[in-house]
């Protein structure tokens, strides 16, 4: 068994079959309804989205406190094990510091805190990487390496149908300037150093959707693909074939957004690439 515990948070929205393949511990943010805090991850996204559309307002979303954390670092550090917890961006949550103090409340020396300047497939991605590598029996330092190369290689876009949500949830960013943008704009959003950017802006759906798949590099080797998606059956039924005439040999997986970040960005579409080279 791995002496390294991969720690995340809900926003991974990772398959229950790889958290318990890897051991791999999940501390979950909430939704906040009026009168009601739901864990993220807890509610699928049909149901969540359902909730959404009946609700008169927007929910807030918050993050984990130190105290979250620092149950599941004491808890694996008693138990002979260093760990690396891997976290949505700095950029747009709090999660990064929360899990920052708790690493000061417990032991510093053996924690590592990632900020891994995304989220969901993204965040997935990296959290798979190092389960793969602890698995493998590399040392947390090495681990860490890794994770700082990949995220720096990762590439995340999306175009969300509409910009309600992210105006409302605050976490627009760089895209504030599209609010005052005609309605027909179809924005492409990215990642860029943890903040959510204007990646470009295209007239419809259909162009932004081939202009993400543009985006792909020309060959599979050592090429990891997902797809985001929330709401947006079409979109990424399209998606994926127009990934499928790119790269006809290249697996796609599938990655829904956890309630938390589909309350940011709503019914969405988007692109997760890493190209790992030797």
């Amino acid at each position: 068994m791995s002496q390294i515990k991969i720690v995340t948070d809900s926003t991974a929205f990772l398959e229950k079959d790889v958290l318990e393949r890897y051991d791999i511990e999940v501390v979950p943010l909430h939704v906040n309804f009026t009168g009601e805090s739901i864990l993220d991850g807890t509610i699928d996204s049909a149901a969540f989205f359902d909730k959404l559309k009946k609700s008169s307002t927007i929910p807030s979303t918050s993050q984990p406190s130190p105290g979250d954390f620092a149950r599941i670092f004491k808890e694996s550090i008693e138990e002979g094990k260093e760990i690396i917890a891997i976290l949505i961006s700095s950029g747009i949550s709090g999660t990064v510091e929360s899990a920052k103090t708790a690493a000061k409340m417990v032991d510093p020396s053996r924690i590592s805190i990632i900020d891994s300047l995304s989220t969901s497939g993204g965040l997935a991605f990296l959290v798979s990487a190092a389960a793969q590598a602890a698995e493998e029996g590399k040392a947390r330092e090495k681990i860490v390496a890794l994770l700082e190369d990949l995220k720096n290689k990762l590439q995340v876009l999306f175009v969300p149908e509409s910009l309600h949500y992210l105006k409302k949830g605050g976490r627009i960013g760089g895209a504030q300037a599209l609010l005052g943008t005609i309605l027909q704009i179809k924005p492409i959003l990215f990642f860029s150093e943890g903040k959510i950017e204007v990646y470009e802006k295209v007239r419809t759906m259909k162009k932004a959707l081939h202009r993400l798949a543009d985006e792909l590099p020309p060959a599979s080797a050592g090429l990891q693909v997902a797809i985001l998606t929330a709401e947006a059956e079409e979109s990424t039924r399209m998606l994926k074939e127009l990934v499928r005439k790119r790269l006809p040999d290249q697996p796609i997986k599938i990655y829904e957004l956890s309630p938390v970040i589909a309350t940011h960005v709503g019914p969405v579409v988007g692109l997760v690439f890493i190209k790992h080279t030797n």
